[in-house]
C-alpha cells in the first residue's frame, strides 16, 4: 500500500515540474530530474535530461496546464510509477494550441530525496478511449 504522505509529495512533484517548466525554471527542473533521466514527448522523440534543460529555451511557452485523474503505482520501495491526464497551453508566435496526454513518470529515490528518471507522453486525440 502507498502511504497518502508518499502519494501526495509524488503529485506535487509532477506540478512542481509543470510549475518550473511554465516559469521556464532550468535550475529547478534539473534538480527534479535524475542523471540518466530520458523522456519519451508526445510525439513519440526521445529527449535526455540535457536535452530537455535545453528545450526550456523553446519560444512555445505554456501558458496554463491542469492534471487529472492522478494514480500511483508501486514498483519497489524506492520506485514508483504516476500516471495522470495532462492539458497543457502553449503560446507559439501569438497562436494558443492545447493539447491533453496520458502521461507517466517513473519516480526513484536515491539518497532520501525522489527524482523523475523516466517520462512518457501519449497523445489523446478524439478517437481514444479514456
Amino acid at each position: 500500500m502507498i502511504s497518502k504522505e508518499l502519494e501526495e509529495k509524488l503529485i506535487a512533484k509532477e506540478r512542481s515540474i509543470l510549475a518550473a517548466l511554465k516559469r521556464r525554471d532550468l535550475s529547478a527542473v534539473a534538480t527534479a530530474l535524475a542523471d540518466g533521466f530520458h523522456e519519451i514527448g508526445n510525439s513519440g522523440k526521445s529527449y535526455s535530461k540535457a536535452e530537455i534543460l535545453d528545450a526550456l529555451k523553446d519560444p512555445a511557452a505554456i501558458t496554463d496546464y491542469s492534471l487529472e485523474q492522478f494514480r500511483l503505482l508501486r514498483v519497489s520501495a524506492s520506485c514508483m510509477i504516476v500516471t495522470y491526464i495532462a492539458t497543457v497551453r502553449r503560446r507559439l508566435q501569438g497562436k494558443e494550441e492545447a493539447t491533453r496526454a496520458y502521461r507517466s513518470s517513473t519516480w526513484i529515490e536515491q539518497a532520501g530525496s525522489w527524482r523523475m528518471i523516466f517520462h512518457q507522453g501519449t497523445p489523446i486525440t478524439r478517437d481514444s478511449i479514456l
